[in-house]
């Protein structure tokens, strides 16, 4: 088992990473909304690390939160030996971290239903270009050939 200062430094880096992860998210958001491909494309590169940073804090708390037979200990049953202070700094980080948590998911959801609404309106956009095609050849004159031609004079 770890010792409570060891993990809640731990928990403060999960919560760093977490905190950096919404502004990330929000950022996207905001790229999103503005259809900058660039700058999504350039968050999409710092997301993927901030990830990985992530994933090993993730995996270090993890590991310091295990008794001595390998079991996963709640929080909970390590803060009950500690004293109020540190029992009261563990439950502080840990709220803070379950918010950011809770915020990220909402991010990441909203985000999902942007890229799916960007999606649609594609398809649309694409359906939309097609079916104009298909009309302008049936109008002017039937063949592909002859329909460029006849929109070629027109021009």
């Amino acid at each position: 088992m770890t010792d409570a200062t060891q993990l809640a430094r731990l928990l403060r880096e999960e919560l760093r990473l977490q905190t950096r992860h919404c502004k990330l998210l929000e950022a996207q958001q905001r790229a999103l909304i503005a259809c900058d491909r660039n700058t999504f494309c350039g968050l999409q590169d710092e997301y993927a690390q901030l990830l990985v940073h992530l994933e090993a804090t993730t995996q270090a708390r993890q590991e310091a939160m295990q008794d001595e037979q390998g079991k996963a200990v709640p929080l909970a049953a390590l803060m009950e030996g500690l004293p109020a202070r540190q029992q009261t700094l563990l439950a502080g980080v840990r709220d803070n971290l379950r918010r950011t948590l809770e915020r990220a998911q909402e991010l990441c959801r909203r985000n999902q239903q942007l890229i799916q609404n960007e999606l649609a309106y594609i398809a649309f956009s694409l359906d939309l270009f097609v079916e104009a095609g298909r009309r302008a050849d049936l109008r002017y004159g039937g063949s592909r050939c002859g329909g460029r031609k006849m929109l070629d004079r027109r021009a």
